[in-house]
């Protein structure tokens, strides 16, 4: 059974309407870390071919500006576009035999047994109207569930709801209870710190540095004559100012393979502490 919610009732289950910008902030205030970190890689390439290519950086400003905001536009334009989207769609919500099928949502459908809970609950400024809340989780054990929304008509909807729920238990697919609340439930103002979003950023920033070098240092240093060379990315003149500042830096080639080892299982190992000690670190208590 499919159960259809028309678009004008979103802003009873949609925080993000109205669209202010205190709601554009807190909703990309925890990515704010990974676009500063795309930011920061973005110019270091952008940088990096200017320096091989012997020209100015200073003389290059603008052009590292615009690499720098680029990720920041970008995301913040497809998060606008997405919302005003979103605002303007229709909610739907299918029970069927094996899962529940939800839209518009990231994970649109839902096995039955992730389903913890069903919550009813009133609307105060929407007289015959019942806010419907879907708390599922997508791994097992985690402590702070999603939820989804939708809004259901008292006269019709909510008893062919409840219904078909009822059908579907004595079925054996669906084991999770429906609570109904006399009042409308506190919003819930759970959300990851900035602060371990800030280390996954950084460890991402140091593994996608060690990696890299850590992969050169492995390599052999001496290649066959016979082994065709790989497709290089790098031009002829680019190559030569690589050997020759490498020369100048190390004493040998043997030096500067250590150099690599070190710097980049360093840098990888920070970087797996920093993002999984991150994703580790438990969300915001409600306040």
């Amino acid at each position: 059974m499919q159960f259809d919610q028309p678009a004008e009732l979103n802003r009873y289950v949609d925080p993000t309407i109205p669209l202010t910008w205190a709601v554009r902030w807190r909703s990309l205030k925890a990515s704010l870390p990974i676009l500063l970190c795309c930011s920061a890689l973005l110019v270091e390439q952008v940088a990096f071919r200017l320096w091989l290519n012997d020209r100015s950086l200073f003389s290059e400003l603008p052009l590292l500006l615009v690499c720098s905001l680029f990720p920041v536009v970008a995301i913040m334009a497809a998060f606008e576009a997405l919302t005003r989207f979103t605002h303007r769609s229709k909610r739907t919500m299918k029970l069927e035999p094996k899962r529940v099928s939800i839209s518009p949502a990231k994970y649109n459908r839902i096995p039955w047994k992730q389903i913890r809970a069903w919550q009813l609950e009133p609307i105060p400024e929407a007289t015959g109207l019942s806010k419907l809340t879907i708390l599922y989780s997508l791994v097992k054990g985690t402590k702070r569930p999603r939820e989804w929304f939708m809004v259901l008509r008292q006269a019709d909807q909510e008893h062919q709801f409840i219904s078909e729920l009822e059908q579907l238990r004595r079925r054996g697919a669906n084991s999770s209870q429906v609570a109904r609340l006399s009042a409308p439930a506190r919003p819930k103002t759970n959300s990851r710190r900035v602060r371990s979003m800030l280390a996954v950023a950084l460890g991402l920033y140091c593994i996608l540095h060690g990696l890299p070098l850590l992969g050169v240092g492995l390599l052999p240093t001496n290649r066959p004559p016979d082994e065709p060379q790989s497709n290089s990315r790098f031009t002829a003149k680019e190559k030569a100012k690589l050997k020759r500042v490498v020369s100048q830096t190390f004493s040998s080639p043997e030096q500067f393979r250590r150099s690599l080892l070190a710097v980049g299982g360093g840098l990888t190992a920070l970087g797996a502490g920093l993002y999984f000690w991150g994703l580790s670190t438990p969300n915001r208590k409600e306040d």
